[in-house]
């Protein structure tokens, strides 16, 4: 994990801005591009607030020092932007809803799956620091 950055470097404080561009930007072009929806305002700014909210969570914990939970949750976002992408086939109305949905519960299980990595990193330390003392 050498080639992500150290907790509290100023590397997170610059990509957590730009992840939420670049989240912001593949989520208004899935949904407005992909899906062909109507350009509201309001919808936009409900997809950019989401958007900030998952680069938030995801530098802030980065820059907080647990890197896992960071990683887990920008795989999450990737793998939550093919399915909302996927879902885009056959528009019917409700494929938006499920592919939005489908896109937060991968962000929410990369968040997940990188807080089982952490806790198991962690008690791989705690048991190697164990081991030495005795």
């Amino acid at each position: 994990m050498k080639w992500i950055p150290a907790a509290h470097s100023r590397w997170w404080l610059t990509a957590t801005p730009v992840a939420a561009l670049i989240v912001s930007a593949v989520l208004l072009f899935i949904q407005f591009g992909l899906f062909g929806q109507t350009f509201t305002v309001m919808y936009a700014l409900r997809l950019l607030l989401i958007a900030v909210i998952l680069s938030a969570v995801a530098g802030g914990t980065g820059w907080l020092g647990a890197r896992f939970i960071s990683l887990g949750t920008a795989v999450g976002m990737v793998i939550g932007f093919v399915w909302l992408a996927a879902a885009s086939t056959d528009n019917t109305g409700w494929e938006d809803l499920i592919g939005f949905i489908g896109f937060l519960l991968a962000a929410t299980l990369g968040f997940a799956a990188g807080i089982a990595a952490e806790l198991t990193a962690a008690i791989i330390r705690w048991l190697k620091q164990r081991h030495r003392g005795l």
